[in-house]
This record gives C-alpha cells, structure tokens and sequence, in this order.
C-alpha cells in the first residue's frame, strides 16, 4: 500500500502541473457556467413543473459525458508512452515496488485528477439544483457515479493502449477509436434489429449495455437511440455498470501482466524480402497474396507524386496491402448496412435509416481523419524529416499536394463504405436519388473540412500528440458543438441563432437534405453548409499553404 500511495504523489502532482490541465479546467468552468446561465429563467415567474429544470440538468449531463469523453482517454494513454520512451518506467520497474502497486498508484492518480476535474462542474450544478425538480440522490449522485465509472473504464482503456502503442500519436489514434468504439458502435446494431425476435437482436440488445449512452439516456429521462416508442424494459443503468465494473477489471489484470520489462525492449524479426527467397517460396507466395508486403517495391513512376508514394510506403496502415484490406473493411461494411437498410425500412422508413448512417459515417470520419491528418506536417518537424525534405529539390507545393492525395484517397475508401446502403435507399424509394446525392456531396466536404483542418493545425506544432490533440478538439466542438445548440432550440437559442450556427456543419446538410425530423424546418440550410465548408475549406487551404511555405523557407 505503502508503494500504491507513494505512486498517487508522484503522478497526481504532474498532471496538476502541466500547461493544459489549466487551460481545460477553466475552459470547462466557464462552458458549464455559460450553460446554466443561458438557461436561468429569465422572469420572476416560477416553473412549478420542472420542464426548465430538467432540461437544464439534460444538458449539463450531456456536457459532463462530452467534457468526460474528450478528455479522460488522452491522460492515461499518452502519460504511459512518455515514461516507456523517456525511460522512466525501467526506473519504477526496476524498484521494489511491485507491478500491481505500480499500476493502482497510477490509477488512483488519474481517477483523482478526473475526480477534480469533475468537481469544476459542482457550481454549475448546484445553480441547476436551486431551480427544483431534481433529486439529490437518484439525479445528482446517480450522474456523478455514473461518470464516476466511465472515467475508470476509459482510464484502464488509455492504461491498457499506452501498454501496447509506440508513440504517443499512435497511442491517441487507438484510444480515441477505442473510445469510439466502445461508446457508439455498440449501439449500432440494436438500433437497426432492435423489436426482432432472432438471435440477432438478442446479441445486440446485450451489446448496447457495453456503451454508456443508453445508460446515460435513461438516467436522464430520454428515448434511446432509435426507439420506436416502447417503453424500455430492462434496466440499462445497472447493466452497464456490471458490464464496465468486468471490463475494468480485465483491463486491469491484462495492463499488469503487461507492465514488464517488455516495454522497453519490444524486439522485432528481421525478416526477409520476399524476393531473396527460394523460387517455390515465392511463387507460393505468388499465389496466396494478391499484394506481398514482403516484396522489394518497384520504383515510382514519372507521373506519380513521390510524396504521395511516400506517405502511402511509410505510414502506418498506409502500405497498399493494408490499403486492401481496408477496402475489403469497407465491402464488409457495406453489405451490413445494405442488409440494415432494408431490414430497417420495413418498420422506421428510409430517411431514419439514412439519418443512421450520415452521423456513423461522420463518427467514423472524426476519429480517423485526426489519426493520419495530425502527423502530415508535425510528424515531420517532429522526426526530423521535414529537413530531408527541403533539402529535396521537390516545390512546397508538390510536398503539400502529396501528403493531401495520400489523406484523401483513405478517406474516399471510408466514404465508399455506405455507398451500397444509400444504392438501397434509392432502389427502394427512387424519389430520393437527388437528395441521396445531395448526402454524398455534404459528407464529401465534411470529409474535406476535417482533413484541411488537422492538416492545418499540424503546420502549427511541433509535437505530432499535441497536433492530434487540438485537432480532435476542435473538429468535435465544430461538428458536435454546433448539434448541442441545435438541440437546445428555443431554450435559450432562437431558430435563426440555430440556423446559423448549423450553416457551418455539413453534416446538418446532409440531415436537411436526408429530411429527417428536426432538420426538415431549416430551408435552404444544404445549400448554406456547401458554400460556408467551401469557405472554410479555401481558408483553411490558404492559411495551410502558407504557413507550409514558411517553415519551408531556410533556418
């Protein structure tokens, strides 16, 4: 205990000194205190009935989620990697303290830091509780105990992926899809199967108790995602925290196996190429790859650009088998929203559906793109290539137009993954062929913007984690903020306050153009977002282009 507790006082007090946790905690101060009061009644006239309240209070737990989500994974993640490569860590192995108390010490630390990270939210909600018709038990405390146990689940998450990745980018990349996938893909499926009888269904209504939306939605008072107007049967807030209390703990068993001297020496084969091989072997080899990673590559092409080529050969899951097999990811995924998009139609029609799929799609756009946008400019300041290059006699802009092809082209293969769902919508409903078109273009831009915009960030530091950070911030406070002011509509924004801010998210566009509920009201808002994310993509390409130009410039 002894050894946990002298852990938690080296860790807690680095987390309070570093420059960000400042910053975040009086960013989260000041967002929550905006919120109450752009809320706060406005008139001396009482609301006996407590709508204003709970809408208050909805929002707040919303906040509390969003701020938990954002911030909680990157800490543990990050905290892990900088001691493994600083070598700190062979230190505190190398000590008599044991592994378990290694890993409580660090544990404890960060669920105290989010514990206080938590208690910046405490004003902000007391204000919410003076307005009444909150319970101090089952609202108040049941909010803050279920936060409570998310943010563990994501700090045994971040320990778990420090354990595992090399660098503190890849390290972002894997807790933050990780994050992803365990909060909004699992709710995925039960949404198109929920109300079946097949075995299907089964397996995903259990699945949905691994994420904590539902559970949040229910302690709330709100609908599930995707409900059909049942009145929700089992009780989602227990489920989940059984359901996170064994993840954590498995988590917490694997990250102390993990914690050995492995971490500082993680051998590789050396391998060979496929062509010093004998003759048979590569003709085997021949066969069973359509693509060989193992093969000597050919050289590149006059037409091609070098950079392009580069980015693709060196970046991780940039390689073409890797390519491939995403493309196979991407017709896998397809054939399930194909079979979601027809099973779903028969009960909810095609625009629920396609509302389904255009915010998936756009999830999965904002956690990929940051991962290999962050590294375009930053990666390589950090590593030192980015001299390599100038010393190169390729233009500024041949450099900057590769690394941007070898990013969209990934992206294109995501967006090519719901091709085949909206082929089905149309088939079923031919009417709306223009508008599913109108979808395609707005996710396109939407694709573009985040690109453009972690591209740009990444001219802008030095530090690729840092780079992947600010990226991930403020492509979900675009994107995400501008949804929580559509959904506080009419208290306290009004509907041209809506339409405005919405006018700068092109997924609002493709809602509006998809006529799902709550956007159909907005006219003119799909041609609105193309031209404003076409201004903000021309920008964001100007600003892009020359700053690249001056840290291309000699020292």
């Amino acid at each position: 205990m002894k050894g946990t507790i002298a852990i938690v006082e080296r860790e807690l007090p680095s987390l309070l000194r570093m420059k960000q946790t400042l910053w975040i905690f009086v960013a989260v101060a000041l967002t929550f205190s905006a919120t109450v009061l752009l809320k706060w009644p406005s008139t001396a006239t009482a609301d006996l009935s407590g709508i204003q309240a709970r809408a208050v209070f909805r929002g707040l737990a919303y906040s509390m989620f969003v701020t938990v989500i954002l911030v909680v994974p990157a800490f543990p993640a990050t905290g892990l990697i900088r001691e493994v490569r600083r070598r700190t860590m062979e230190l505190l192995l190398n000590s008599p303290l044991r592994r378990s108390e290694i890993f409580l010490g660090k544990l404890i630390a960060l669920a105290a830091f989010t514990a206080l990270l938590l208690s910046v939210t405490l004003p902000a909600m007391a204000c919410c509780y003076a307005m009444g018709a909150i319970s101090p038990t089952h609202d108040l405390l049941g909010l803050y105990g279920l936060l409570g146990i998310i943010c563990i689940e994501l700090i045994v998450l971040g320990l778990l992926v420090g354990t595992i990745a090399d660098t503190a980018e890849s390290g972002l990349r894997w807790v933050y899809g990780a994050t992803f996938a365990l909060t909004v893909i699992t709710v995925i499926p039960h949404m198109f199967l929920q109300g079946g009888d097949s075995s299907y269904a089964t397996v995903a209504n259990h699945m949905r108790t691994l994420s904590p939306i539902p559970a949040l939605l229910q302690l709330v008072g709100d609908a599930t995602p995707g409900a059909t107007g049942a009145i929700e049967p089992m009780d989602l807030i227990q489920r989940y925290v059984v359901s996170a209390m064994v993840l954590s703990l498995v988590g917490c068993l694997i990250c102390i196996q993990r914690l050995n001297y492995s971490l500082m020496d993680r051998s590789r084969a050396q391998g060979l190429i496929t062509d010093e091989r004998s003759a048979s072997l590569r003709v085997a080899r021949r066969v069973m790859y359509l693509v060989d990673p193992q093969k000597r590559k050919s050289g590149i092409a006059w037409f091609l650009n070098p950079i392009m080529v580069k980015e693709f050969r060196s970046r991780q899951f940039g390689r073409l088998h890797w390519l491939l097999r995403m493309v196979a990811g991407c017709a896998v995924l397809s054939l399930l929203l194909t079979l979601a998009t027809t099973m779903g139609t028969l009960d909810w029609g095609v625009e629920k559906v396609g509302a389904i799929m255009i915010v998936a799609q756009v999830g999965l756009i904002l956690v990929l793109t940051p991962g290999i946008s962050g590294a375009m400019i930053a990666g390589e300041l950090e590593s030192g290539g980015w001299n390599m290059l100038r010393a190169t006699p390729l233009s500024t802009r041949r450099v900057l137009t590769g690394k941007l092809m070898s990013v969209a082209i990934t992206l294109a293969l995501v967006l090519c993954a719901s091709l085949p769902g909206y082929g089905i919508i149309m088939v079923i409903k031919p009417v709306l062929q223009t508008q599913v078109a109108q979808v395609v273009v707005s996710l396109a831009l939407m694709a573009t913007v985040a690109m453009l915009t972690s591209a740009t960030v990444s001219s802008f530091f030095r530090s690729t984690a840092a780079a992947t950070t600010v990226s991930y911030g403020l492509l979900i406070f675009l994107y995400a903020g501008s949804m929580l002011v559509w959904a506080n509509q009419g208290s306290p924004f009004s509907h041209a306050v809506v339409e405005r801010v919405l006018s700068v998210n092109a997924m609002a566009g493709a809602l509006n153009a998809m006529e799902v509920e709550g956007f159909q009201i907005y006219e003119g808002l799909l041609r609105t977002t193309w031209l404003v994310s076409g201004g903000i993509c021309g920008v964001l390409l100007l600003v892009l282009s020359a700053r690249t130009w001056r840290i291309w410039q000699p020292d």
